[in-house]
């Protein structure tokens, strides 16, 4: 990687140090070395995946925010997370059945709430140009978004988009699928990585083993996921470990004590008390 940050988490159990391909725009905010991740933006408090969730995620301070980038039929990277567009709009079927124009029509926001009526999907263009220099962002490549048979696929798109907008150093590319990080490692070293492990599996020595032969920079778990034998194999190495999602805070405490670098949140102020409290004073 290009961009190379290793910071000190003094934390409960003691120091650790930490290898971060990329750094927060905003130096850290509740704790030094300890990232704040606001999950599909500060969706407690907003819609999924907008911007009115992003904006609420800089207003609470968190250090990055999680969004979601799926294809449409005309191949244009969107934030959202479902298959489907029934649960998060007034629309109904498959996301990628539908053109970038047509996903505009529809309602966004007033599933959430009445005071959300006419948000939008977001096109990832979009949400890059309003965080550059704002806020860092880990983007996660929805696993059925990857087509392998294509030549130019959501891979190749967001890198370009990356890479247009200059934000190589305020990006990181998190997915469940294989070929979409090994993708990434194969047109660009420039762009972080991090691999997300299969909720559905124990967290073990293998999957640390699976993101290495990756050439990722970073593993993403569930809490039950954080066993003693890979978090001292990441702790050993300096690797990364941000875990999802965590909203209560008695498990957000439990999550930092066992070594959490960062965690994923849709309650990011609450997360910054939390942190703060166990990891050392903030910078105001």
């Amino acid at each position: 990687m290009s961009y190379n940050h290793c910071y000190t988490l003094n934390t409960p159990a003691g120091s650790r140090s930490v290898n971060y391909s990329i750094a927060p725009v905003i130096p850290f905010q509740s704790a030094p070395g300890f990232f704040n991740i606001a999950h599909r933006g500060a969706s407690f408090y907003a819609p999924e995946n907008t911007f009115p969730a992003f904006q609420k995620a800089v207003e609470m301070k968190a250090d990055m925010i999680e969004l979601d980038v799926t294809l449409t039929r005309d191949k244009i990277p969107v934030v959202f997370h479902d298959k489907k567009i029934n649960r998060t709009t007034d629309g109904s079927g498959d996301i990628w059945n539908y053109l970038q124009r047509e996903l505009k029509e529809l309602d966004a926001g007033k599933w959430f709430s009445p005071d959300f009526k006419g948000t939008e999907i977001p096109t990832l263009e979009d949400v890059l140009i309003w965080a550059s220099g704002t806020i860092s962002l880990n983007i996660e490549i929805k696993k059925e978004a990857v087509e392998k048979s294509q030549k130019k696929g959501i891979v190749e798109y967001i890198n370009e988009l990356v890479t247009e907008h200059d934000m190589l150093d305020q990006v990181i590319v998190s997915s469940f699928s294989r070929e979409a990080i090994v993708g990434f490692r194969n047109i660009s070293s420039a762009i972080s990585t991090a691999y997300l492990i299969n909720p559905y599996v124990f967290g073990t020595p293998r999957a640390y083993h699976q993101m290495e032969t990756m050439h990722a920079n970073g593993l993403n778990m569930k809490p039950r996921q954080m066993r003693k034998s890979l978090m001292k194999l990441t702790k050993k190495n300096q690797v990364p470990v941000w875990v999802y999602t965590v909203d209560e805070a008695d498990e957000m405490a439990d999550v930092i004590k066992k070594g959490a670098t960062g965690i994923f949140t849709n309650r990011p102020d609450l997360l910054r008390e939390v942190a703060t409290s166990l990891l050392g004073n903030r910078e105001e």
